[in-house]
């Protein structure tokens, strides 16, 4: 069993519901073509069935028994109902939100990615953001102002495997991003808000994670390659390319101090920031070298209201 199968099985911090008629539910690969839907549904194999799809493959459903308003990933298999499908057929599973927009997947919300390379037929739940510069986007990040905030003090681990709910605050996980961004040159895409409900934006047309063990190329864990920067909350991210991922338990940063305990969080520190995206959420804009902040956004540490990190593939071409 791979530690990122459970980890990814249910999200263990409650969701945003994106209908007020009930649960969502989204098969993993359509009937025969191999990708992705959005859909109303419920929370079990039988209401699967019912809301319309009947091919056995892997779901996300919103599980309102045991954890009220979080996401599952279920299988739904021929004994529980479901139709067999024709293995006769090219099957294509959607390695990240733009192929299930390629695919016909035009709205945003919780999907089913299958992101591994070495595990092709093992699920992952993701927030697909389709109404955002053309769509095609999988957010990997998180923030806004939910009545309970998710704690982003967190260990190396956590980071690697993820943490939180796509439906609300999370991080996808690091080794994840790995997966997403190595065999596709990606871009990454920032949008920011104040309190001010001022919104920004930042864009880098290349982005890159590294691998968790070092390497050749990537000497550092997680090491992160960033450039070509255009938008309009200015450039807080490209001081940090290059930098290996940094928490409490795990210094990689330039720094004499470990940067992450410092300011109790994990970023890709150098000595230390320009922008700090998993810092403290305040409920308020507080200038505050703790917050979760993008320095050039305000030019000091203010701290901000809401925040989206997500990435899709630019074009096709193998970064390792």
């Amino acid at each position: 069993v791979f530690p990122f199968i459970t980890r990814m099985l249910v999200c263990r911090v409650p969701c945003i519901a994106l209908t007020v008629l009930g649960v969502i539910l989204v098969p993993a690969v359509t009937a025969e073509s191999g990708l992705g839907r959005h859909q109303l549904g419920s929370r079990d194999c039988q209401d699967v069935f019912f809301a319309g799809d009947h091919f056995e493959g892997y779901y996300a459903v919103h599980n309102q028994v045991n954890y009220p308003g979080e996401v599952d990933i279920v299988y739904c298999g021929v004994s529980d109902g479901m139709l067999p499908r024709n293995t006769s057929l090219p099957r294509s599973n959607p390695n990240n939100c733009q192929d299930l927009k390629d695919g016909g997947m035009g709205e945003s919300g919780i999907n089913i990615i299958y992101p591994w390379t070495e595990h092709p037929e093992t699920p992952v739940i993701a927030y697909c953001e389709q109404g955002v510069m053309g769509g095609g986007w999988t957010v990997f990040q998180r923030r806004d102002d939910y009545p309970t905030q998710l704690d982003f003090y967190r260990t190396f681990d956590e980071y690697s495997l993820g943490f939180g709910s796509p439906g609300a605050e999370f991080w996808l996980g690091n080794d994840i991003l790995h997966e997403l961004t190595k065999t596709k040159v990606s871009e990454l895409y920032v949008e920011l808000t104040s309190f001010a409900d001022v919104t920004k934006y930042a864009m880098y047309n290349s982005f890159y994670v590294g691998p968790r063990g070092n390497t050749k190329n990537y000497a550092r864990p997680y090491q992160l390659s960033v450039s070509h920067f255009s938008g309009t909350a200015g450039d807080s991210l490209t001081n940090h390319n290059g930098m290996g991922f940094t928490t409490f338990d795990s210094d990689n940063d330039l720094s004499s101090a470990n940067c992450a305990a410092a300011y109790r969080v994990a970023w890709w520190y150098n000595k230390c920031y320009t922008s700090n995206l998993n810092g403290f959420y305040y409920d308020s804009a507080i200038v505050n070298t703790t917050s979760a902040n993008w320095h050039s956004f305000s030019g000091s540490y203010e701290s901000l209201q809401t925040i989206t990190m997500m990435t899709r593939p630019l074009q096709y071409g193998n970064q390792e």
